[in-house]
């Protein structure tokens, strides 16, 4: 009799393990967050950035460019644009008077000012200088174009080094 007893309670202590278990296994999964796969793999966080900087070289065709490299969208913002002589102050060619109310901005005195709207994440923004053609630069000479993207800092850049740019451009 006592082996049959020892047997039976053993059995019924391990029906009841393997119960608790089964039970444990099903409250630890109930409690657990559900994380959605991403691109970059499975629960992995992907904090929301952005990067902008300009593109000086596309100044050549009379275009004021800016790159987002975040992955957010970015606020609305300016860029400027001081062109002068390599190594020196000024000696630019002036804006045609038409344009100067419209890419002018007493903050920034002396710069080309473009307003920039708010860019997708992986998108760039080009404006198109329409007094660029109507311009008279004198052939064979060099010229510098400083950028900043941002001067104001509206934006909160993940790197806020990378703002600046600069090209010198011969006119034809």
């Amino acid at each position: 009799m006592k082996r049959s007893l020892r047997a039976a309670l053993a059995a019924v202590t391990i029906a009841l393990l393997g119960a608790s278990a089964a039970y444990a296994q099903q409250v630890r999964s109930a409690d657990q967050p559900t994380i959605a796969p991403t691109a970059r793999g499975p629960g992995v966080i992907v904090a929301r950035t952005i990067d902008l900087f300009p593109i000086p070289s596309r100044i050549a065709n009379g275009v004021v460019s800016v790159r987002n490299t975040g992955t957010s969208a970015s606020l609305p913002t300016l860029v400027t644009v001081n062109c002068h002589r390599p190594g020196q102050n000024g000696g630019c060619v002036d804006i045609p008077a038409a344009y100067l109310a419209q890419y002018t901005d007493a903050a920034y005195p002396n710069r080309l000012v473009v307003q920039v709207p708010a860019i997708q994440p992986g998108h760039v923004y080009n404006h198109n200088l329409p007094f660029w053609a109507e311009m008279d630069w004198p052939s064979g000479e060099d010229f510098q174009f400083d950028y900043v993207v941002d001067p104001a800092n509206t934006n909160n850049e993940t790197n806020e080094a990378n703002n600046t740019g600069s090209h010198v451009w011969e006119a034809p």
